[in-house]
């Protein structure tokens, strides 16, 4: 199964590049950008969601005052009748300058797992609306954000996730990266109506972590967790230990240089 998992992330990263290149090859990249990152254990609101293994993952944006649309897919293993082997988000939205230091936003996104057996469990796709605002203090940043779905993953009823994050740059250069070193966490609370088809009871998620940039390349290290208990957790862990806090680390490529 996680042989699957790594093709379906490895072919969804290279037809986003593929998408990219052709823009490239067009004479400029435009209002595009790209992504392309390889990380040890994909994390989503504190929760694997690839059995605590590596991710391929990989993304397109367009954005142009103010408006942007993307698209962004990895590889996912969450050990159920399911077999899922991807997870694509499409979304789109609006960022609002409402100073220099304040942005306001908004977006629709939309979560696809293609190729996952519906007819076995529950549908995983769903959709959700996210609202966030963002202040620059100068020494450091905060940001909220609050998400609503009307029907969330594996139809568990309307879900309300709400989070904080807070970033600091810390050095302006470190070592070679002369991106600087930036420290950064985020707190966040997920409720979900109906808990027995999603899995888990409503929780508590947090992370904290730095992050090192070089050129086009980022380097995140960071430790997640939940406040989920093994027997809280997806059957107990009969499926996998998808709740347990552990270390993520990410290596991402942005593009264009």
């Amino acid at each position: 199964m996680r042989i699957a998992t790594w093709k379906a992330g490895l072919f969804a990263a290279v037809s986003l590049m593929g998408l990219c290149g052709i823009a490239r090859a067009d004479g400029a990249w435009g209002p595009f950008t790209a992504n392309i990152a390889l990380t040890n254990d994909y994390r989503f609101r504190g929760i694997s969601q690839t059995d605590r293994s590596a991710a391929v993952q990989g993304g397109v944006d367009f954005a142009r005052n103010g408006w942007f649309a993307g698209v962004w897919a990895s590889n996912v293993d969450f050990e159920d009748p399911q077999n899922s082997p991807a997870e694509v988000d499409i979304y789109g939205g609006y960022n609002y300058a409402w100073t220099d230091t304040t942005e306001v936003g908004l977006q629709a996104r939309y979560y696809w797992y293609p190729d996952s057996n519906s007819s076995l469990t529950f549908n995983y796709d769903y959709f959700e609306l996210q609202g966030h605002v963002k202040h620059d203090f100068g020494k450091f940043a905060l940001a909220a954000e609050v998400d609503w779905s009307p029907d969330y993953f594996a139809e568990s009823g309307t879900g309300v996730n709400a989070f904080g994050t807070a970033t600091a740059p810390l050095l302006k250069e470190f070592w070679f990266f002369d991106g600087g070193l930036a420290g950064s966490g985020h707190l966040g609370y997920q409720w979900i109506e109906k808990n027995g088809h999603f899995g888990t009871p409503d929780y508590l998620y947090w992370d904290l972590g730095l992050t090192a940039t070089a050129g086009i390349f980022s380097f995140d290290a960071r430790y997640v967790d939940t406040n989920l208990s093994k027997t809280d957790c997806f059957g107990g862990g009969i499926f996998g230990d998808f709740c347990q806090g552990g270390f993520v680390g990410t290596v991402t490529v942005a593009l264009p240089g």
